[in-house]
């Protein structure tokens, strides 16, 4: 067995020793026994090629999930971003993937004291990230491409006990900006400037294989939160869409018989 903190025989032991070093700040113990020196270079060197090389490709990840985000930021306070995050929340993902899903949450935590605000520019970081993450994530998750059936139609919402539910390719979020602007101006390349406040509640969904944001009414966003991926019956989740915006059950109702078919076009309700 090798003594606390060596690598040990086995290729697990050494490929976990390998990790902490590569990870860790200063020259872990046992570096000469697991790694071979020359003339060329000392252990310590090539372990750091290794870590460099591990955090750079890290850092080229992290870039190409969160364009909205770089774009803001320019490259030099995002390469900041993500260096303090990589440092500080270490992936435990077999999958890179799972690298950038708390990136959001660390920029928020890790905004200036008393610039706490939702308006305050230092909220932007964050909630940019959120928009790049959840189109990274509707990407991935299981949408409605190869559900079989009929198109939803408007008549549904007369069915006693209708359900739906919202795909797992959909993600809803609360910004506070408006998102259409940012994503012409990340489309056309370079940096941008930050957008003024605009709260805007958001739906982010993939049809046909293609990923969209769609800024939404209140209404239609708390009722597509009150559908939940595990379904809901379609009135019940208009009466809490009613409530959570202040609109009449009624009204909600009627106005969901003109977008239903639309929404299931965007890819935003199946089947429950």
């Amino acid at each position: 067995m090798a003594e606390p903190g060596l690598p040990g025989s086995d290729l697990v032991s050494l490929q976990r020793w390998m990790l902490g070093a590569i990870l860790g700040r200063a020259a872990p113990a046992g570096l000469d026994t697991a790694i071979v020196s020359d003339e060329r270079l000392t252990a310590a060197q090539r372990l750091t090629l290794y870590a460099r090389g591990y955090r750079a490709r890290l850092m080229e990840c992290l870039a190409a999930e969160f364009p909205c985000l770089r774009a803001l930021a320019g490259e030099q306070v995002f390469e900041l971003f993500a260096a303090g995050y990589v440092a500080a929340r270490p992936s435990t993902d077999p999958s890179l993937y799972g690298l950038g899903a708390d990136f959001a949450d660390y920029l928020e935590a890790t905004r200036p004291a008393g610039d706490d605000g939702p308006a305050a520019l230092s909220a932007l970081p964050a909630d940019f990230a959120r928009l790049d993450r959840a189109r990274a994530e509707a990407q991935r998750g299981v949408g409605v491409e190869r559900l079989a059936g009929p198109a939803l139609a408007a008549d549904l919402l007369l069915t006693p006990g209708a359900r739906l539910r919202r795909p797992d390719s959909v993600r809803l979020l609360m910004l506070g900006f408006d998102p259409g602007p940012v994503l012409a101006a990340v489309d056309r390349g370079g940096a941008i400037d930050p957008p003024p406040p605009c709260p805007t509640p958001v739906a982010v969904a993939r049809s046909r294989w293609r990923v969209a944001v769609h800024a939404l009414p209140a209404w239609r966003h708390a009722w597509l939160e009150a559908l939940g991926e595990e379904g809901a019956d379609v009135h019940a989740a208009a009466a809490r869409a009613a409530q959570a915006s202040g609109r009449e059950t009624g009204a909600v109702i009627a106005d969901l018989a003109l977008w239903l078919p639309v929404a299931a076009g965007l890819g935003l309700v199946a089947a429950g």
